[in-house]
């Protein structure tokens, strides 16, 4: 991507000059109505401070109300901070983040406003490596909290701190929790691939058009990488250095285990299917389709049923399956960045936002999980079960004990390449699950393509 030319770095901070008088702790709105009463204090107030001024920012994302809850969480930061107002920008209508991004660099070439922009997990340290954003590293030591112990994960690049992890993604399996009592089988809370194969062809009854798959795998890269997303690091097609790790056994023994599961076992949709039919996996596991879908945890308030489709069953949840060479279950942790614009010309409010909503913030959405360090995991369960559209249909027990008993992985910010490496390794797996190449020759293929991306980005 061609570097953004011509980016203003705006030199003037909103001034934050607080409103005080007498220790009062009311809020400058109801002592400006208390001093409207009488004579005395009019003349007074000409011998205040100053409220602070009055700033509206611009919030660009392309997370959809439905998800992110911005217009309950939009009010409480603006009673909180009610000389700072923030307007949303929705940068695609339809929640397409690859669209928003496109729009926002044109933004950022452009005499368009940006303050604070929150950034998908692949596409953060592309941006912060052409100068989008502002770093944050002076205004976290004014603050005086250290940022290892605030967050849950690393967002430096090239040293530099210039977001703050939003939401923090994590896979577990959900899974529909009254055919596994129907069949017999308990919510797994110990268990390994081969287990969740097995338990997959347990689960598969029927033929033809009618057929209910034990589990469902989705056409996402990130289905490729399933079994390296259980390691402890070094668990994407990047290495945590930036290089191929497309040579990772895991990478093989997993490709190999969705074609088993596709054609040998017959327990998943086979390949053709998922690309010929567009089929969606929300479809397929609300409407029974499937029984278990590995996913990541936004599915936890969907769960309880959405407007579009209804949950008419109860959902479980289990970690996501243990490497046979692991004691531990580990999940990757995908987070979302906020950060701020560096042309902004109120950067100080923009970082007032971005700090608060990074911590407190977030958790009054309840509807996603926080990458702050100081969150109450039980108390965020609760939270976005009972605002789940029907909270009945989700097995809290079964959801606390994967969120406690999930160990996230190393999660290094994604290099600038990531995206173009998990697109350049759809078509070949695709290639080897329809069976028009031989696994070698495949994860050769990965390899190389992967090796040559790195090399172009000279690493």
């Amino acid at each position: 991507m061609k570097k953004i030319l011509s980016l203003v770095l705006c030199l003037s901070l909103a001034l934050f000059v607080a409103a005080c008088g007498s220790g009062s702790q009311s809020s400058p709105q109801a002592e400006q109505n208390a001093s409207s009463n009488s004579p005395e204090a009019s003349k007074e107030s000409a011998n205040e401070p100053e409220q602070a001024e009055q700033v509206t920012l611009k919030l660009s994302t392309w997370q959809q109300d439905g998800k992110a809850q911005w217009s309950k969480i939009i009010p409480e930061f603006e009673k909180k901070y009610p000389n700072i107002k923030v307007e949303l920008d929705l940068l695609s209508e339809k929640g397409d983040s690859l669209a928003a991004m496109q729009k926002l660099d044109l933004m950022a070439a452009s005499n368009d406003q940006l303050d604070i922009i929150e950034f998908p997990y692949t596409n953060y340290s592309q941006r912060a490596d052409i100068g989008l954003l502002e770093p944050l590293d002076g205004y976290i030591e004014q603050e005086g909290y250290n940022y290892d112990e605030e967050y849950l994960v690393d967002t430096r690049v090239n040293g530099k701190i210039y977001a703050l992890p939003s939401s923090m993604q994590r896979w577990f399996v959900i899974m529909n929790k009254e055919v596994l009592d129907q069949e017999g089988l308990p919510v797994p809370t110990d268990w390994t691939w081969n287990d969740f194969m097995d338990y997959a062809k347990k689960l598969t009854k029927g033929d033809g058009a009618s057929k209910r798959y034990g589990a469902y795998l989705h056409n996402w890269p990130d289905y490729f990488q399933l079994q390296l997303m259980s390691k402890s690091a070094d668990n994407t097609f990047l290495k945590s250095d930036g290089t191929s790790n497309g040579k990772d056994p895991l990478l093989k023994t997993n490709l190999e285990m969705m074609k088993k599961m596709m054609y040998e076992d017959k327990s998943v949709s086979p390949y053709e299917d998922i690309i010929s039919q567009k089929l969606q996996y929300r479809n397929q596991y609300f409407n029974g389709n499937a029984v278990m879908l590995p996913m990541g945890d936004w599915m936890v308030a969907e769960s309880g049923g959405t407007d579009a489709i209804p949950a008419t069953f109860v959902t479980a949840f289990a970690p996501l399956p243990k490497l046979e060479s692991e004691n531990a279950h580990y999940s990757p942790v995908q987070p979302t960045y906020m950060g701020v614009a560096a042309k902004s010309k109120n950067k100080e409010a923009a970082y007032q936002f971005v700090r608060w909503y990074t911590s407190e913030g977030l958790e009054i959405g309840g509807r996603v999980f926080s990458g702050w360090a100081k969150s109450d995991s039980d108390k965020l369960v609760e939270t976005i079960v009972g605002n789940a559209k029907d909270p009945s249909k989700i097995d809290v027990e079964s959801l606390k004990y994967t969120m406690k008993n999930t160990i996230p992985g190393s999660a290094p910010v994604p290099a600038t390449y990531a995206e173009e490496v998990k697109n350049s390794v759809i078509p070949e797996a695709e290639l080897f699950l329809l069976n028009k190449e031989s696994i070698d020759k495949t994860i050769e293929k990965i390899d190389q393509k992967i090796a040559e991306i790195v090399k172009n980005n000279g690493k």
